[in-house]
């Protein structure tokens, strides 16, 4: 029963997006190192700049949807940002709220400037001539101007909000990547087996065998025919029910728990190995990073003044 979190991290999350990105990264160069874990997708580094070179929306002469430490966010934007947002989503799927849609909108743009806005604290910014230089890679990737335009053009971008949006993803990228990056590759797991059951009075069973000397091996593999009921490796804040982490990591090797419950039935916890640092599975890590990009976005917001001005 699989009971693990997928992770990832989400700083762009729908489909026009991922054309940028990947034209970014594919005719980026090496000016600047970040330090941007292998396993995680990465956003193209900028040019380490000044911070009064950095685009950022601050007029306030311009109709904002939001202002986010003073920088506005312009409505237009957000507006353009919304149809990005629907024409992206997977057909077939059931149409969100004009609520829920304007939620998730301004969500990700206000995340995107709060990024952007501490990288800058940090002393990097993408300046108009490393936008331009974005630009003049991307009319190469794609062999002319014109190319570029219509790709803008079928993607509700004019030439100021693309060279925003550039410059503004490179800034959040890099503070992304930041974070994420203290996440060690080697962190303190257990590895584990379970005995799952369905019912309580299943669980109950399996228990007094376990007592009365069946082997906690045998028991699973009857319990769980697919897995043997292997759990692997895992850090504390990856699998989906605490209650089992917090199980796991308070047996000694070799012990295993009582019947716990969670909302999807019954477990019993058999600890195989611990280890103070024992290195992440991919999946492992971008969850524990995604963890820890959601904090900080969490904390930023707490200390920022955010006002949403959306009519």
């Amino acid at each position: 029963m699989g009971m693990q979190k997928s992770g990832f991290i989400p700083l762009r999350t729908w489909a026009t997006r991922l054309l940028i990105l990947f034209l970014l990264a594919a005719c980026q160069q090496p000016a600047v190192q970040t330090s941007t874990p292998s396993n995680t997708p990465a956003m193209p580094p900028a040019v380490i700049t000044t911070a009064t070179d950095a685009p950022t929306p601050t007029s306030t002469s311009i109709p904002s949807a939001a202002i986010v430490n003073g920088e506005s966010i312009p409505l237009g934007y957000y507006q353009n940002e919304v149809l990005r947002y629907r024409e992206g989503l997977p057909a077939g799927e059931a149409e969100p709220s004009e609520e829920e849609v304007r939620q998730a909108v301004l969500d990700y743009l206000v995340d995107q400037q709060l990024l952007s806005q501490a990288a800058r604290e940090a002393g990097f910014s993408a300046s108009a001539t490393d936008v331009q230089t974005r630009v003049d890679e991307l009319v190469a990737k794609l062999g002319s101007g014109g190319a570029l335009t219509n790709w803008m053009e079928t993607n509700h971008y004019d030439d100021a909000e693309f060279r925003l949006a550039l410059g503004l993803g490179a800034e959040a990228a890099w503070q992304r990547d930041k974070i994420i990056a203290e996440v060690p590759e080697a962190v303190e797991q257990v590895r584990a087996r379970q005995i799952f059951a369905k019912t309580a009075e299943g669980a109950q069973r399996a228990l007094t065998s376990l007592n009365s000397g069946t082997a906690f091996d045998d028991l699973a593999w009857e319990y769980s025919p697919e897995t043997g009921g292997e759990l692997g490796w895992f850090p504390r804040g990856y699998l989906l029910f605490p209650q089992i982490e917090e199980a796991a990591f308070s047996l000694a090797v070799g012990e295993h728990s009582e019947i716990i419950q969670t909302e999807i039935g019954y477990h019993i916890i058999l600890v195989i190995a611990h280890e103070d640092a024992h290195d992440l599975t991919t999946d492992a890590r971008l969850s524990l990073q995604t963890k820890a990009l959601s904090a900080w976005l969490e904390n930023r917001r707490a200390q920022s003044q955010l006002e949403i001005t959306l009519p």
